[in-house]
């Protein structure tokens, strides 16, 4: 918390004010959500097949694609170390490279063996790539003072929120942080616009809560696809495929076995993923809407 320390109060922008007050109200939020307890469903995924003497598969499997994302962008990183970027975004985008690759090895941990322990495992990489995202729209929206402090407190406080729930069981603090993050992302965007950012920060926001949609309608999806050759496949699967291919093949679902391939087909190609299995997943720790290969590896490192 000592990283408000270095923000000059008497000095502080409209822009620095709106990204204080969007905090404390998060955090504010949190004082008034009631206890909240991990739903024990939240492991039953739709899709328990096995392949090669792997469990659950296909969603053990997919999170090759985090990590793919992720080795891609400390590979643009270390490429373009002499980018014109402020110190600020960097942070940010290497805590979002690192956060996938970490997310690639958590989220698989846990879809091996789905319950509490493996899924904070899961939760904990996410919530650095959650800081990175948050740290760089500010940085790019607001200033270079007020990403740094938020980079650093809302991993701290991310971490916090993890712990927080496996030692007291109270979920609601990890909750708060991350919609009212991703509310207060929006209203940044909102409140801050420039023509000059870089950054596709509406795919981001929309594959997010399309994700999310997706996510709560597990069962649904893989009900309503009753055969193998014919079912979805998951966001997680296919979560490196350019957004135009995943909007098209969307709209003309279940297309069958040939959308199938050809998503699988692009998901080889861009994140190594080994194995053409099908599946929805259930509420995965790990969002796959994040991935959208960060949106075209953030803009290039802002076009270098």
């Amino acid at each position: 918390m000592t990283e408000f320390l270095f923000l000059h109060w008497q000095h502080l922008s409209r822009a620095e004010r709106i990204a204080l007050v969007l905090l404390f109200a998060t955090l504010t939020a949190w004082i008034w959500i009631p206890t909240t307890a991990q739903d024990q469903s939240y492991h039953a995924f739709a899709d328990t097949r096995a392949l090669f003497g792997v469990p659950r598969a296909a969603d053990v499997l997919s999170n090759l694609a985090f990590a793919a994302v992720g080795l891609f962008g400390i590979r643009l990183l270390v490429s373009t170390g002499d980018a014109k970027l402020p110190t600020a975004a960097r942070a940010s985008l290497w805590c979002i490279a690192l956060g996938f690759l970490a997310t690639g090895a958590g989220s698989a941990w846990y879809h091996l063996d789905p319950n509490d322990a493996t899924l904070a495992w899961d939760r904990l990489p996410m919530t650095l790539v959650f800081s990175g995202v948050l740290g760089l729209a500010a940085a790019q929206r607001i200033g270079q003072n007020v990403a740094r402090v938020a980079l650093a407190l809302l991993f701290e406080l991310g971490v916090a929120s993890v712990v927080y729930w496996r030692i007291t069981g109270d979920l609601s603090l990890y909750l708060a942080l991350q919609y009212g993050g991703f509310a207060a992302l929006v209203v940044l965007l909102l409140a801050t616009r420039q023509r000059d950012d870089p950054f596709p920060w509406w795919w981001l926001v929309g594959w997010y809560g399309l994700a999310k949609v997706f996510e709560g309608a597990d069962a649904m999806i893989w009900n309503a696809t009753p055969n193998d050759s014919n079912r979805l496949p998951t966001p997680s699967a296919c979560a490196s495929v350019p957004p135009p291919i995943r909007v098209a093949m969307r709209a003309s679902a279940p297309a069958g076995a040939a959308d199938f391939r050809r998503c699988m087909a692009s998901t080889r190609r861009s994140s190594s993923a080994p194995s053409p299995v099908s599946t929805t997943s259930g509420i995965n720790g790990a969002s796959p809407s994040m991935s959208i290969a960060w949106p075209a590896w953030a803009a290039r490192i802002a076009s270098k």
